[in-house]
Parts: structure tokens; C-alpha cells; sequence
């Protein structure tokens, strides 16, 4: 467990940054906790107060022991805050002793207001304590119980078990072939780029552009010629030379590819043509021209008997 945490705190984003101090607070701290026999505990009060900000901290208490104010220090301005000090002095007879704190109170602009609760001190007079006074109960510490190593053990293999289960799993699945489906045919797929221009694009300049690259780039999937990039010359001397993808591209394919490509190039850059009838003529020379360029079944028949 313990390699488990180490591992996701590396792992961990960056330190937030650090909380403004808040606009009112009181510290209490120990000038020193374990003092000679018959030499008071000094303890420091202080508060820490924004602008529009009356704090009034507590007072420190011991039972058995005697309280006195020795000195009182500020405001003194650190940033934003003004600082004040009490000092007291806590005497009595040799011992162990807890120091408690009065509660402190605090008002702020808008009628804030807010309560201070201190932590105990613990405190030695001319002992090494604890021992005596309240404290007197814990002269003997519990005995100190051995660290569990063996669980400690056991829950580091456990980890480095699942890691490695996690490594396995993770390079069986990386190691198995990726079966991709089949690509779609290149007339499928440009059948249905020419129906949706036809449904979608109403204007017929932006019609004649969008079927005029729809045809290019089927002649380009089939052909491996960059239609797309070519003149309409260059396609149909492609085509008298290579043929289409193997296939045998007679003259009224190759004449049904002409009459799209210069339709579509007098209607871009001449407008000239459009309209239904246009259009219509050349859907039946498109459908020509893919019923030709398709992949044909293969059919396969038995022995006569």
C-alpha cells in the first residue's frame, strides 16, 4: 500500500497555491515548554487582526499554577495585519502541567464575528516530566507496539502482484491482431457523396462544384490518376492509355465523363447551363459511368450432369 500511494503521488498534478491568511486569528505558543525548578513558564498570546477588525484573545490558565501579565507589545503592522503580544507568566510548584487558553472573541466589518479555541500546552516545571500535577498519570509511557512488517509486507506484494496482472493483461490485448472492416467501394461511396449534393446544395454554381470534384475524386480512387488536379484533357488521355482500374473504359464512358466535366466547367466559370433538365442529364451520365467502372459479381456454376 505503501509503494501504491508513493506511485499516485508522483503521479499527482501541480501544488495548489497557498490560502490567504485569514483577517482575524490568535496564536498561543510556549516561550519554552520545560523550564528550571522555581522559574515560571512564559507563554506568548497574540493576535492577528485586519483592517476594521477588534480581536480580544484569551487569557492562559494552569491548574495549580499562579498567572501573572509580565508584558504587553504592538499593534505592530506585518502586511496586511496588525500584531499584538501578551506575555504571562504561569508559576507554581515543580510538575508537569497542561495550559489551557480562555476562549478569545473577535468582531469585523459587517458585524462579523468569530470565537478563538487554543490548543492545550504542555508544560514542565524542574522535571523531565511528564510527571506530577495532572501529568502525573503519564510518568510511564505504553509500551511501543512492534511496526506490522509482516502486513506491510504482504501488502507490497500485493501491489507489485496486481501491477504486474495489469502489465500482462495490458500486453495480451496490444499483441492481439486488429481485424479492420473492409473499406468502403470507391462507387458506393461516391454514389452517396452525388445523392447528398443533389438533396443538400439548392444553388446551381455551388451544385456544379461539388458533383464536378465528386466525379475527380471517384476517377481518382479507381484510376490513380489525380483527377482531382488534372484538366479534363489529361483524365481522358489517361483513360485512352490505362484504361479504369483494369477495365476495359470504352468511348461512351469515356464521352459521359467529358460531358459531366465540361457541363460542370462552362457552369462554374462561364454560368452557363443549369437549371432541372441540366442536372438531370448529367445524374444519367453519372449512373453510366459507375454502372460501368463497378465491380462485377464473380458467378460460379456446377458440372452439367
Amino acid at each position: 500500500m505503501m509503494l501504491f500511494l508513493l506511485v499516485m503521488a508522483c503521479l499527482g498534478g501541480d501544488v495548489l497555491p497557498a490560502l490567504a491568511p485569514p483577517q482575524a486569528d490568535v496564536t498561543v505558543v510556549a516561550v519554552e515548554a520545560k523550564v528550571a525548578a522555581g522559574e515560571p513558564v512564559l507563554v506568548d498570546v497574540k493576535s492577528w487582526s485586519s483592517t476594521g477588525w477588534d480581536v480580544q484573545p484569551g487569557i492562559p490558565f494552569a491548574d495549580g499554577l499562579e498567572v501573572q501579565l509580565v508584558n504587553e507589545e504592538g499593534p505592530v503592522q506585518i502586511d496586511d495585519r496588525a500584531v499584538r503580544t501578551w506575555r504571562y507568566a504561569l508559576s507554581g510548584p515543580d510538575g508537569s502541567y497542561v495550559v489551557g487558553t480562555s476562549e478569545g472573541h473577535g468582531r469585523g466589518p459587517g458585524d462579523q464575528e468569530r470565537t478563538f479555541e487554543s490548543l492545550p500546552l504542555f508544560v514542565d516545571i524542574g522535571v523531565k516530566g511528564p510527571t506530577g500535577g495532572p501529568m502525573d498519570g503519564f510518568a510511564v509511557a505504553p509500551p511501543v507496539s512492534p511496526p506490522p512488517y509482516r502486513w506491510m509486507v504482504l501488502t507490497a506484494l500485493a501491489v507489485l502482484g496486481l501491477m504486474a496482472l495489469i502489465w500482462f493483461i495490458r500486453r495480451k490485448l496490444k499483441s492481439r491482431p486488429v481485424v479492420l472492416p473492409p473499406p468502403i467501394p470507391a462507387h458506393i461511396v461516391a454514389q452517396g457523396a452525388w445523392a447528398d449534393a443533389r438533396a443538400q446544395v439548392t444553388e446551381d454554381h455551388p451544385l456544379a462544384i461539388r458533383l464536378s470534384m465528386v466525379l475527380r475524386e471517384y476517377i481518382e480512387a479507381k484510376a490513380g490518376v489525380p483527377a482531382t488536379r488534372a484538366t479534363t484533357n489529361e483524365i481522358l488521355k489517361h483513360f485512352e492509355h490505362h484504361g479504369f482500374d483494369g477495365v476495359e473504359f470504352d468511348i461512351e464512358a469515356r464521352m459521359r465523363v467529358q460531358r459531366i466535366l465540361d457541363a460542370t466547367d462552362r457552369l462554374k466559370f462561364a454560368r452557363e447551363g443549369g437549371g432541372e433538365d441540366f442536372f438531370a442529364t448529367l445524374d444519367k451520365d453519372f449512373e453510366g459511368i459507375i454502372d460501368a467502372t463497378r465491380p462485377r459479381a464473380t458467378v460460379t456454376g456446377g458440372d452439367g450432369a
